[in-house]
């Protein structure tokens, strides 16, 4: 009896502290999504050369401009464009964008949820509509994390 409880209490603890472990890993995850781009910061050592290149006005203006719809620098922006990374910027800017799908649709159901909106007929199943929108939403980013 007392080996039961105690296998129990140990495969809970065990359960509790693995999720409080992913909810962490989980957390630093969306905060690299927010970092601009989440690219790592090369030190300049590793900047070694330089290329001079002049442009008219209108050309650095666009350059200027799509730098700061990136919020990057204009040298880092034109150097991941060189190097073919600018996917990687866009990538993360559609998670961004997934996660804040997500916790709107969050909001919506706890709108819902209130009183004032009890009248709907099918208040139900648009609950759970959303539900299973906010998750696949979730999974996906928690997938891609792995």
């Amino acid at each position: 009896m007392e080996k039961d409880f105690l296998e129990e209490f140990i495969k809970k603890a065990v359960e509790e502290n693995e999720k409080k472990i992913d909810g962490e890993k989980r957390k630093k995850y969306f905060q690299t999504i927010g970092r601009k781009g989440g690219l790592k910061k090369k030190t300049s050592q590793q900047f070694s050369k330089v290329i001079s290149v002049r442009l008219t006005e209108k050309e650095f203006e666009e350059i200027e401009k799509q730098a700061l719809k990136y919020n990057l620098k204009i040298s880092k922006y034109l150097r991941l464009l060189l190097t073919e990374k600018e996917l990687k910027i866009n990538e993360f800017q559609t998670d961004e964008v997934l996660l804040q799908y997500g916790n709107h649709f969050i909001r919506i159901k706890n709108l819902l949820r209130h009183h004032e909106f009890s009248e709907f007929e099918n208040k139900k199943q648009v609950l759970h509509e959303i539900q299973t929108v906010t998750n696949l939403i979730y999974q996906y980013l928690y997938e891609k994390q792995k």
